[in-house]
Formats: structure tokens, sequence, C-alpha cells
């Protein structure tokens, strides 16, 4: 099916979607990373100014500073749908290869719940990702499970960045097949000089074909060379080996994707670059001592009647604009300014906060003051966007185990995946109201009057409520003391007048 060569300009072709969303992607992905990534392409947020010369915007350039405010507020978002506990069903059947798959989902040792970590944040940030489920290729073929898993073939997940994912196409939700462009760097030879290698990945129902070669790029990225070669309409790219039939029957790769109204980095980027380039305005003002703020031309008088005064280039003033008036004067920056500009700042980082929140985090200093039950009122739209965004994963990851179980050759069918409903919105008193609470109740009353059933869903919902994030194991454990406890509540008997 995959010719052994392809041109470059086939493996290029990327999809609409892709080339529209390319610079926004690539832009949130600079400014949730910060660091000398940011640095490196600061230029890029950072215009020069009309008739700005070439040494005041360097200098202004080398003063830039970033308060990675996008990043910290993912971060805490990420870190409250981990931390809330996900039950995972139907694992019993193959419990030896169900720990080792949950603990190294990889086979590098990154464990489940990093998996989940890295999947929310790449969706809070991009919208989507692609997750790839595949097996270790073997030189030996083996002939039964037991030899599989002896060979260490276990399945395991790549993940794909939607900035990797170049081309795809899919009906009903479902991938028909996709292309995945990676860079990377050749270092394989101690005593030469790195190269950049590109691989194009097809996937499709049925094959996995790799095509590959030495590059060199320019600096947006696009191919210039191939193999120390000017590239044009004719170059060809090779196969790196023939395409491997995968025996999934369907694309093993899984795309998930957030609704527009769920992808938070689309909506608070701007407020992150208003914020970048604030903020750099303002240590740019407060570097500055005093400023040249008007200048006055020095006559110098000649031996021309015609033409009293000899025409002078403006003075060296170190601003872009300076007005000339017949007077020469310095000026220090204002404090009212530096006032407002900090005050836009705070602004800003509060509605970048709100934006990744919905409004669930009091920025204010108010919020020291507030009651626990105030400030619970205040994560209601948070809490509400966290479980949808725990509702989406959760659906995803049951398809993606079953998938696995599918690979391994094992049954699947009753694999449930839910949770990541409940989050730590909790203050201590609050914690003690619903202590409180719960010490009043008549489980006894409560016995007499509901069906059995019903009384130990309802108690295992309040004690989730009140105990807050459990583990797996916890929740299993505590459900179990729970019928221990029902059990002992002696039930009422009306048959004795």
């Amino acid at each position: 099916m995959y010719p052994n060569q392809l041109l470059l300009e086939t493996l290029e072709a990327k999809n609409v979607e892709y080339e529209q969303m390319l610079p926004a992607l690539n832009e949130i992905d600079l400014l949730v990373s910060g660091g000398y990534k940011l640095k490196n392409a600061i230029r890029h947020f950072i215009p020069r100014r009309p008739g700005e010369e070439v040494e005041l915007y360097e200098t202004r350039i080398k003063k830039h500073t970033y308060l990675n405010i996008l990043s910290t507020n993912i971060n805490e978002q990420v870190s409250k749908l981990a931390n809330s506990p996900m039950t995972i069903e139907g694992l019993e059947l193959n419990p030896k290869f169900w720990s080792a798959f949950r603990e190294d989902t990889d086979l590098s040792g990154r464990s489940e719940k990093n998996l989940i970590t890295l999947i929310f944040r790449e969706l809070l940030k991009f919208k989507k990702i692609f997750v790839h489920v595949d097996k270790p290729k073997s030189e030996v073929a083996p002939i039964n499970k037991a030899q599989e898993e002896s060979l260490g073939l276990r399945p395991y997940i790549v993940s794909y960045s939607p900035l990797q994912v170049i081309n795809w196409s899919e009906s009903k939700g479902k991938l028909n097949w996709l292309k995945i462009r990676q860079i990377s760097e050749d270092n394989s030879n101690p005593i030469a000089a790195p190269r950049k290698v590109c691989t194009w990945t097809i996937i499709d129902g049925t094959y996995i074909a790799k095509y590959s070669a030495f590059v060199e790029l320019d600096g947006k990225g696009n191919i210039t060379k191939i193999n120390s070669e000017m590239t044009n309409a004719d170059t060809t790219i090779s196969l790196q080996s023939p395409p491997i039939e995968h025996g999934f029957g369907t694309v093993p790769v899984f795309k998930i994707e957030l609704p527009d109204q769920l992808w938070v980095a689309d909506q608070a980027a701007s407020k992150a670059l208003e914020h970048l380039r604030t903020d750099c305005a303002k240590y740019d003002l407060l570097t500055m001592a005093y400023f040249q703020r008007t200048f006055k031309r020095i006559q110098t008088p000649d031996g021309d009647l015609e033409n009293s005064y000899e025409n002078q280039e403006p003075l060296p003033t170190g601003l872009a604009h300076v007005l000339e008036l017949d007077k020469f004067e310095w000026s220090e920056p204002h404090g009212y300014m530096i006032e407002h500009m900090s005050k836009s700042l705070q602004s800003i980082e509060t509605q970048v906060r709100d934006l990744v929140a919905a409004g669930g985090v009091s920025s204010s200093n108010a919020a020291l003051s507030q009651s626990g039950i105030s400030k619970q009122m205040d994560f209601v739209k948070q809490e509400a966007m966290l479980k949808s965004y725990g509702e989406i994963i959760t659906d995803f990851y049951q398809d993606l185990l079953q998938l696995v179980a599918k690979a391994a050759g094992i049954d699947g069918s009753k694999i449930s995946v839910t949770g990541l409903n409940s989050f730590e919105n909790d203050t201590l008193d609050s914690v003690l109201m619903k202590l409180d609470s719960v010490s009043k109740l008549n489980i006894q009353a409560l016995k007499d009057n509901l069906p059995p059933s019903a009384l130990k869903v309802i108690y295992e919902q309040m004690v989730a409520l009140l105990a807050g994030n459990l583990s797996a194991s916890q929740k299993e454990e505590v459900n179990k003391e729970i019928e221990i406890l029902l059990a002992s509540i002696k039930t009422l008997d009306t048959s004795i007048v």
C-alpha cells in the first residue's frame, strides 16, 4: 500500500484546520512554557515600534520580564483534577497485567496518574490531544500470550501533541488515518555534529508506516534541505522500514477534544500576552532614572548670510520621539504611571485566573476574611467545569483501557471508569460543620424507612462527600466498613405490638 518513496510535498501536506490553528497553538505553547523557550522567541511578542532604532529595540528586548500566570493557573486546575479519585472496575480478571500497566503506561515509568495529568494539561493548552495504543516491535513472533509476556511485549501509550499531528481524516468522531511529523536529533556518532531527523508516521486501520530523512530547517521549522541537498518539487523521502501491520482492525489512536467553551487557553492567552507586554513596559520604565522630554537645536552661525545656520541631525536622545522646543528638559517617570501599571497587572492576573478557573478563585484581599461556606460558593463554577473535564476524560480513558485490553488479548468489555468528580475545596470550619451535621443523623430511623440498597448508596455518597478525595483502595475499604456498620444496626421489629 505504501510505496518505497514519497514526494516531500505529499508528506508535508497539512490539514486545513492544522494550518489555521498552528499560529495560535505555537503562541499558547510559548506563553505556557515561559523560561528560555519564550526568551528565544520574545521578538514575536514584543515587536519593534514604528521608527524605533535597532539599538534601542535590542536594549528594550534585553529588559523583558515574564510572570508565567497562564501556566500557574493551568497547573492549579490540573492539580485539582489529578487529586480527584478515579475508580476503574473490570480489571479483576488480570490484576497482574493491569497493575503493571497502571504503574508504567509508556514502558518508561510513567504512572497512570501522570498520564491523566499530561492529557488534561494538553487539553487545557491545545484543546485536543492524540493518544496511541502501541506494542513494542519484536524480532521474534510470540506463539502464545505467555511468551508475549515473557518478551515484555505488553501494550503501552504514546501521546502526540496537535503540533505534531499535521494531517488526519475522520468520520463520525473516529479517525480514519493520521500523519505525525516529528523532529529529533541524531547523536549516534560521537565525533560528528548532531543532525536533525524528520520522521513522518502514517497510521491507518491496518498499517503503521514511517518515512524519515536528515533535514535542515529554517527559522519557522520549514524543511530547506534533505540529506544536505536543497529541496525541490521532485524531492522524495524513503520508507524507513516495511510497514507494520498492527492488527487492531481499527486506527489505534484516539483524538480527545474539548468543546470550545472549555478550552481555557484560547480565552486566557490574549490576557497573558497583555500581562507580558505591560510588565515589560513597566520594567523598562523603572530602569530609566530619567528620560529626555525636549531638546533645542544648537544654532551655529556661518559665513553665508543667505543660509544663517547649518542643518544638523537630531540629537541621539535614546528615545524614538522627542519634541523640539525652545527649552531643554529632562524628566523622571511620574509615580502615578507606575501605580497605574501595577494595578493593571494585578487586574490582568485576576482576569486570567478567573478565565482559567471560571471565577472559582477569590483573588482579592477580602477573600481572607470569608467564611468557609462563602469560600465554598466561590468554587461552584470551578467545580462545575472540573466535573465537565472529568466526565470527558473518564469516558475517553474507558475507551482507551478497552483498546489496551484488546491489544493484550484479554477481555475488556466489563471495564468501567468513573470518578474525577470530587474535589478538595473544603476548609476546616466547613468540615467541622459537616461533622456536626452527620453526628446528628438518626441512622436507625433512616434504616427503618429506606430500602437497604438505597440506604447503602446514600450512606456511601454522604461519606464520600465528607471524606473528600479517596483512592480507589481507600474507597473500597470504606464501603466494606459501611456494610458492616449498617448490618450492626438493628432493624425495628414492627411485628411486636
